[in-house]
């Protein structure tokens, strides 16, 4: 392999100690999606593969330098709180803590990776929001067949959606950001720092080039609560055109992932078990 690659890194040319090729490396830790996005393909995983390889730097005694940036940002993120607004399967507390844990609870047909920073959220609270909820796409590898949630990213006074918010470092919202959207990435850097979050306070929303090909790869800011920004990731305003013209399906939940958003709902004293089922009718049959 080093002869193959010496011709774009020469320092590759010369031969390694012995006591370095009889070392076994440890094995990395990459985060591994439970995305209900499908649109991961073969080019995208190869082009995570080639990213870190391309910024690997070797010093001249053969060293290779540790990169220290994932652990910088993730210090600095760590200490910066957000609220995450969810609106679908999330709202039921032990759904959302397998994007934090880990895991997975009963109707999901895949674990969850978790995130690097296991500790539950700081405080969790209710609020309704005027945006629309409906459900799309034909199916998912998380719930199977049937429409997941999403949030239209533009508000309209007559619409009205529940959305539980949990109280979660900077840091952790970028672990769940990837889990949403893509099988894996390079996180030595963040998905969403501290000038993208400046950017969606001014715009209401930015789409994140990074996971472009993911569902949930639009981030939207709902305001503040307690003086913390109002997080959600939702699809953006292409995709709702495309729902709107059937280019994307709109579909019915499945009876297993409609009954997680319902236990969210009641569980989190919102709506009675009715009324949850009524709210997710409504949603799933109003057209856009």
């Amino acid at each position: 392999v080093r002869q193959e690659l010496k011709a774009f890194w020469s320092v590759l040319a010369d031969e390694l100690a012995t006591k370095l090729t009889s070392q076994k490396a440890p094995i990395p830790q990459i985060l591994i999606s439970s995305s209900d996005s499908e649109a991961e393909d073969v080019e995208e995983l190869l082009q995570d593969v080639i990213r870190p390889l391309s910024t690997l730097r070797v010093d001249e005694d053969h060293h290779v330098l540790a990169e220290s940036a994932s652990v910088s940002w993730r210090s600095d993120l760590s200490k910066i709180d957000i609220w995450y607004a969810t609106f679908g399967s999330n709202m039921w507390n032990p759904r959302f803590l397998c994007y934090i844990e880990g895991g997975q609870v009963d109707g999901m047909q895949k674990p969850c990776s978790g995130s690097m920073d296991k500790s539950p959220p700081k405080e969790i609270l209710w609020k309704t929001f005027p945006h629309r909820l409906f459900f799309g796409r034909e199916s998912t590898r998380t719930w199977g067949l049937g429409g997941v949630a999403f949030l239209h990213p533009e508000s309209k006074n007559e619409d009205i959606v529940h959305m539980c918010l949990y109280k979660i470092t900077l840091e952790q919202f970028n672990d769940v950001l990837l889990q949403e959207n893509v099988s894996s990435y390079d996180m030595s850097s963040p998905l969403f720092d501290l000038t993208s979050l400046d950017c969606s306070k001014e715009k209401k929303s930015i789409n994140l080039e990074a996971v472009k090909n993911g569902w949930y790869h639009n981030v939207v800011y709902l305001g503040m609560e307690q003086d913390i920004p109002i997080l959600a990731m939702t699809c953006n305003m292409s995709d709702i055109e495309n729902f709107k013209s059937g280019k994307v399906p709109l579909r019915a939940p499945s009876e297993d992932y409609a009954n997680t958003l319902i236990r969210g709902l009641v569980e989190g004293g919102q709506l009675s078990e009715e009324e949850a089922m009524s709210y997710i009718k409504d949603a799933a049959t109003k057209p856009l």
